[in-house]
This record gives C-alpha cells, sequence and structure tokens, in this order.
C-alpha cells in the first residue's frame, strides 16, 4: 500500500518570476506537460503574452500580478490562482532581479532590497502554499537558485549573497 495517496490527475502550479527567463520557461513547460499554471511577476503585462501562448498551445494558464516585496501582493496572488485554478500543488519561486555593482559600493537599501526580492519573497510564496500542501498532504516546492551562490562573480554582490539562502537550509 502506498504511503501517500497518487497525485490527482490536476496539479495548478504558480510560477512567481514568470514574466521572463527561467520563470517564462518554467511556466511554459509545466503547461505542456498539463500543469494549469498561474504566472506571476510585477510585469504582468509580460506574463500575460506568455499565458496566452499558452493557451493557444492547448494549456490552460492565468497571469496575475505578483511583487514578492508586498506581503499583501503574495497572499492576492496565491489567493486568485486558487480561486482560478484550484488549490496548489506546484510553487516554482523564481522572482528576481539582477543588481550589478561592487558590494562596497553598493547602498544598504539596494542590497536590502536584493534581500527581500531573493530569500524572504521566496519565503513569503512557500508559507502561504505550504499550509494547504501539509493538509493534503503533497506539494511540490521550487526554489530557483543560481550560480552565482556557489561561486561568486565581480560586480555581483548584491545579487549573489541571498542566493545560497535556500539551498543550504
Amino acid at each position: 500500500m502506498p504511503r501517500f495517496p497518487p497525485h490527482p490527475d490536476r496539479r495548478p502550479a504558480i510560477v512567481a518570476g514568470a514574466s521572463s527567463g527561467i520563470g517564462a520557461a518554467t511556466a511554459i513547460e509545466l503547461a505542456a506537460h498539463g500543469f494549469p499554471v498561474a504566472l506571476g511577476a510585477r510585469r504582468v503585462d509580460k506574463c500575460q503574452e506568455i499565458a496566452e501562448k499558452i493557451q493557444a498551445d492547448g494549456g490552460e494558464a492565468v497571469a496575475l500580478p505578483l511583487d514578492v516585496t508586498d506581503p499583501d501582493s503574495v497572499t492576492g496572488f496565491v489567493c486568485h490562482a486558487t480561486e482560478q485554478l484550484g488549490d496548489i500543488e506546484v510553487l516554482v519561486a523564481g522572482a528576481g532581479d539582477t543588481y550589478f555593482g561592487r558590494l562596497h559600493e553598493t547602498d544598504t537599501e539596494t542590497f536590502e532590497s536584493q534581500v527581500r526580492i531573493h530569500l524572504i519573497g521566496a519565503n513569503r510564496l512557500a508559507t502561504a502554499v505550504l499550509p494547504g500542501m501539509l493538509e493534503r498532504q503533497r506539494g511540490d516546492l521550487i526554489f530557483v537558485g543560481s550560480d552565482v551562490a556557489l561561486r561568486q562573480r565581480p560586480h555581483m554582490g548584491a545579487y549573489g549573497r541571498p542566493r545560497p539562502g535556500w539551498w543550504r537550509w
């Protein structure tokens, strides 16, 4: 007898940072494999374009505004995604922006912004979906990292410091 019940046929996914890059590619790939997808980012117009492409290819997708530095935005995103797609089964926390600059020349506000986006934002998303996943005894969390977490590069100080936060947790 299996330890857990099988996954349901419908497994809604949310992708934070879905307006470009890895987030957009992940949303497209998940949809191609049958996952209903909620695409979230500050650039919701870009998410809408990607959602329309997914829909044109036969997938199910919605584009919703998301700013991971704003707790109310995260709560609203998860709530609207759940209302439109069903209980969230998969979280892809990939929101981010890259700040280039030497660490000693980066002001504290910029450094703090990178921490809020890359580390605290991912935590906000996880804590928003984990209670339901734990209740259902299933769900997948995916935290998008960066190789900068393993090997710092010049002028990547504020971007690179928060990146290992999820890898070494």
